[in-house]
């Protein structure tokens, strides 16, 4: 295959995902940002519950389609599992479809190169994390990006696949770096079902806390990386 065939194929490859993802945005948009409501929220656990076995899967295609495409909110998906399925039920259905996710945008980025990560958050965004490509502990610094609470986490996803990181490496820093924040989530969604509303209001102090520090530990590592 010629450079001008393949040039033509990642375009009509960008154009083809950049279609879909539109698609997927304005139709389900809507619904991610509606989970903040505990009606909504019922509702659904309602649903999935009547669904049997079947529930799980449907609740799996959710979390791979919040993972892939990053501007839909994660926590609302990630009470939700552990309002239906509890802590470690939640867990363990996140963390699949984390793991299927992240692969999903490692070799889609791979494959479609920068121009489409820089689509998905534009040039400037991209550019904040260029250190990371010059980075000599990379496997490090982003396993810190990703288990601090507040960081990027979506557009460090996207980022990552067009450093020099290994694939096995960076799904088991990514992965792994996010169970405590996971964890949190789902605990949070198990004590609702619970009724244990002071451990709910609680936990969701506790991750404000956490989010604003980590927020500020996030833009102390930015700014010290981007002047280097």
């Amino acid at each position: 295959m010629t450079k001008k065939s393949k040039k033509i194929l990642k375009i009509t490859g960008i154009l083809v995902v950049i279609i879909i993802f539109g698609i997927l945005i304005f139709k389900l948009m809507p619904w991610f940002i509606s989970l903040a409501n505990p009606v909504v929220r019922n509702e659904f656990k309602t649903y999935i519950s009547s669904l049997g076995w079947k529930g799980a899967f449907v609740m799996l295609g959710i979390q791979i389609l919040q993972v892939v495409i990053a501007v839909f909110p994660g926590e609302p998906v990630e009470l939700l599992a552990g309002i239906i399925y509890g802590t470690w039920g939640g867990l363990l259905l996140c963390m699949v479809g984390l793991t299927i996710g992240t692969c999903i945008i490692f070799y889609s980025v791979r494959a479609l190169g920068r121009g489409f990560v820089e689509w998905m958050f534009s040039k400037e965004k991209v550019q904040k994390l260029s250190f990371l490509n010059d980075n000599k502990k990379l496997e490090m610094i982003t396993f810190i990006l990703f288990f601090i609470p507040g960081t990027p986490k979506d557009i460090l996803t996207y980022v990552a696949p067009l450093t020099k990181i290994r694939p096995r490496d960076f799904f088991i820093i990514s992965i792994c770096a996010r169970i405590p924040s996971i964890i949190t989530s789902t605990y949070a969604g198990q004590t609702i079902i619970d009724g244990e509303w002071w451990k709910t209001l609680g936990m969701f102090l506790l991750m404000g806390i956490i989010g604003i520090a980590g927020i500020l530990v996030n833009n102390s590592i930015m700014d010290k990386n981007s002047k280097k």
